[in-house]
């Protein structure tokens, strides 16, 4: 079998395809900042201290840009989701909360937080709180873990940050980095029947 029918093969199985978008959300997350990093280009260097920050570069479109096809992966795998439970078998949980996290990257676009303070600080609480929750709260019985240590790992990092102990960006990229790893845990056995945890109200 050639090259191209083992992709038209693999690219045919729904749930194999599923995994590779999840991860592929997960590397895409991960090399944001450093994306922005490499457009931004400054001469020292440097990171600048926020994801954020980057609206103010010279290219900035590139900043809407990433953020944006960031938003619509997140949004786009919710309807995956809604679209597939049942005859795939995953979890119902990323019906909702991958389109909130989605959604509140394009608040965080919307509204730069030098112009724009408060709503945006507020949409970007959502999104990086939210991948603490998300991660502490949805996760496979074995995982268990290891997702409530990254989600205190994500928690911890605000507190850092807002205490100059780590930049905004690094406590921003530990964030990403979560919901990636998350995204990944989610998908190692998704050929399998999935039994998640979710916390009792």
């Amino acid at each position: 079998m050639n090259l191209a029918k083992k992709v038209k093969q693999k690219l045919a199985e729904p749930l194999l395809t599923f995994k590779y978008f999840e991860r592929f959300i997960a590397a895409f997350c991960i090399s944001i900042p450093l994306l922005l990093w490499m457009v931004d280009a400054p001469d020292d260097h440097r990171f600048r201290g926020s994801v954020s920050n980057y609206v103010y570069m010279n290219k900035s479109y590139i900043f809407g840009l990433l953020l944006t096809i960031a938003a619509m992966l997140f949004i786009f795998n919710g309807a995956v989701y809604y679209k597939n439970e049942q005859h795939l078998n995953i979890s119902w949980h990323g019906q909702w909360y991958n389109v909130v996290l989605g959604l509140s990257l394009i608040g965080v676009i919307c509204f730069p937080h030098i112009e724009h303070a408060v709503p945006h600080f507020i949409f970007a609480g959502i999104f990086f709180l939210g991948n603490a929750l998300v991660t502490g709260i949805f996760y496979k019985d074995k995982d268990k873990k290891k997702s409530i240590f990254l989600a205190i790992l994500t928690v911890a990092a605000l507190p850092l940050a807002l205490f100059h102990v780590i930049s905004l960006l690094v406590g921003e990229w530990i964030s990403l980095c979560v919901i990636s790893i998350h995204f990944i845990l989610s998908t190692i056995d998704i050929n399998e029947p999935v039994n998640y945890n979710k916390s009792k109200s």
